[in-house]
């Protein structure tokens, strides 16, 4: 009878990544479904302690121990959602609603020539989009100015230009006022955090392309933010967001779980 050899198992990786944040009480939240993500790496790096007999002329190693071991990686992810946004800026994510409320009266010292953001302040920076009903007044209220001629805006971004050589009387030592009505709806919102990294659990559930499906479960790991975000480019490659990874082992499990699936008998 021949030799049985082995078959190998070659492996084509693919998959859909889950992280599930700790709360202070480093309790697990809930899993976020990543997206896509075309790079999930790990890296393995070892330190041994070593012994050297000093017994004869030749310096030789007689003991080897593994002493410490440290498991790090990688994660690209180019599903920009809010959620994921919030988590590469380790910051928040929340859905506001903006009311239909008018505003009148908004006073801003303006230039000609240059443009203004409706509605921003330090509660609001990027200040209200989506608007209609824009007036511009002098600072007592008594002169409308005309759109086209003295302003331009866009109602869409809720910015206002103030033209520069129109036929107003606005100069670069003018003070305004703004009116607008809000359209009512709900946005996502972003904002960075004061961390520097989060901390959670990471579960990558295989579709792969070539080889079984095993599962991957790290149940304490460390994301930080790295590399560029890239926000306006000339190209038409989509943007991706990189993520340091490390792999701590909890104080009642494993640092890494790798499971294929039961198969009915």
């Amino acid at each position: 009878m021949p030799i049985l050899h082995t078959k190998n198992e070659y492996l084509i990786p693919r998959g859909r990544a889950y992280f599930d944040p700790y709360n202070a009480s480093e309790e697990l939240t809930g899993e976020i479904d990543l997206g896509n993500c075309p790079g999930i790496s790990l890296s393995i790096e070892t330190e041994k302690a070593e012994h050297f007999s000093s017994q004869s002329g030749l310096k030789e190693k007689d003991g080897s121990w593994l002493v410490q071991v440290q498991r790090t990686g990688s994660l690209t992810c180019d599903n920009f959602s809010p959620s994921n946004a919030a988590l590469w800026l380790t910051g928040t994510h929340e859905v506001k609603t903006q009311a239909a409320t008018p505003v009148t009266g908004e006073l801003r010292n303006v230039i000609p020539g240059r443009q203004y953001q409706l509605g921003a302040s330090a509660a609001n920076p990027l200040g209200v989009r989506n608007v209609t009903a824009v007036t511009v007044k002098n600072e007592a209220g008594t002169t409308t100015y005309a759109a086209g001629t003295d302003y331009n805006v866009d109602l869409a971004t809720g910015r206002v230009q103030i033209i520069a050589g129109g036929t107003s009387t606005i100069t670069a030592a003018t003070k305004v006022q703004f009116g607008y009505t809000p359209v009512a709806g709900t946005f996502d919102s972003v904002k960075s955090g004061a961390k520097v990294e989060l901390t959670g659990a990471l579960r990558v559930v295989s579709d792969n392309a070539a080889g079984g499906n095993r599962d991957w479960y790290l149940p304490k790991v460390t994301l930080s933010a790295t590399g560029d975000l890239t926000l306006i480019a000339e190209g038409t490659d989509v943007v991706t967001m990189e993520f340091e990874l490390e792999a701590l082992k909890p104080a009642n499990a494993e640092a890494i779980y790798c499971d294929g699936r039961p198969v009915a008998v």
